[in-house]
């Protein structure tokens, strides 16, 4: 149990919650020592959090051993995370239970992790009711899938309304999808407002779509900035969408380095423009590599052009196969490029 005294939080003085747990802690409560360890964690004091942590776990605090579990996983020490939490699990800590099937799942061992996840939704436990649903679908037991994001619906889950709607949606039950999505997105859930901002997008509906993404944009969801980005581009609003694309960027979302980089480049800032393809393909994304290939070609470059389409096209993308198919056609190598137009098809290019 994590708690700041029975108060609710907002009206608790954080130093006095310290201070009351430190002296509790002191005189031997675990209690205590757990949820000033909470409380330190949530400052960011992760060093005396975890000795806290230790003492009342190694005094047999069930919580304690999972949020220790919970920290060291977080810094890469699975292994030992592993161990406090089956240590919890045997004093009937049920939290841990999902914590395991996560780790499991990290690990590729789907069975595992299924198996915890399994325990865990049986328990109660509403988070593990959505990753079993997630874990299924995946497999393909789409049915069971929904039954447990129904139940972890009828919980408050959000997540679940969420991916029930992604289930609708690849049954091609768009309207379906729509009503999990709306109702995921006004209890604050981003991925769905970017969805529905797909979905309008795709209609046509662009108000619609623009309103979802600014509202999961703003909520710090990088997919939504990079697309919003692309939608003002389209209507003219660069400074906007140049400043959206940064945000994503400074995110950590590389999809829109490549998106800058045509900005520069219909700028005619060919240098800039060149630096943030650079920038994609150091982060693996092939639009850049295709793109850099496009500014090399326009400059004469057949040369250089030709290796950045080959990488692109290597790696999959459908716009590199047929500019590389052009470029080999127009020297000739007709075999080869035929081969490379198939490959564009077989992709999904028309």
């Amino acid at each position: 149990m994590n708690d700041l005294g029975g108060l609710p939080a907002e009206q608790v003085d954080l130093d006095e919650a310290e201070a009351r747990y430190r002296r509790a802690a002191e005189a031997g409560c675990t209690d205590a020592m757990n949820n000033l360890g909470y409380l330190l964690a949530g400052r960011g004091e992760e060093g005396e959090a975890e000795a806290w942590w230790r003492r009342a776990a190694e005094a047999g605090c069930t919580g304690a051993m999972n949020n220790l579990g919970i920290l060291l996983a977080g810094r890469g020490a699975v292994e030992e995370a592993e161990a406090w939490w089956r240590r919890a699990i045997e004093a009937g800590q049920t939290d841990a239970l999902a914590n395991l099937g996560n780790l499991f799942k990290q690990r590729g061992d789907l069975d595992e992790a299924e198996a915890w996840y399994r325990r865990a939704a049986e328990a109660g436990y509403i988070g593990a009711m959505n990753n079993l649903g997630y874990l299924l679908a995946g497999r393909g037991a789409v049915e069971e899938a929904e039954t447990w994001y129904r139940r972890a619906i009828e919980a408050g889950h959000t997540g679940g309304m969420y991916n029930l709607g992604v289930l609708f949606y690849g049954r091609g039950a768009v309207e379906e999808a729509e009503a999990w999505w709306r109702r995921a997105a006004e209890t604050g859930h981003t991925g769905a407002m970017y969805n529905l901002g797909v979905l309008f997008y795709g209609r046509g509906a662009v108000e619609e779509a623009e309103a979802w993404w600014r509202r999961a944009a703003e909520a710090g969801y990088t997919g939504a900035m990079n697309s919003l980005g692309i939608l003002l581009a389209g209507r003219g609003a660069v400074e906007e969408a140049e400043a959206w694309w940064r945000r994503a960027i400074e995110a950590g979302y590389t999809d829109a380095l490549a998106n800058l980089g045509n900005l520069f480049k219909q700028r005619g800032d060919l240098d800039e423009a060149e630096a943030w393809y650079r920038r994609a393909i150091e982060a693996g994304d092939p639009t850049g590599m295709n793109n850099l290939g496009v500014l090399f070609y326009e400059r004469g470059e057949e040369g250089e052009a030709e290796a950045w389409w080959r990488r692109a096209a290597e790696a999959g993308h459908i716009g590199a196969m047929n500019s590389l198919g052009d470029l080999l056609a127009g020297r000739g190598a007709v075999e080869e490029a035929e081969a490379w137009y198939q490959r564009a098809r077989k992709s999904g290019g028309d």
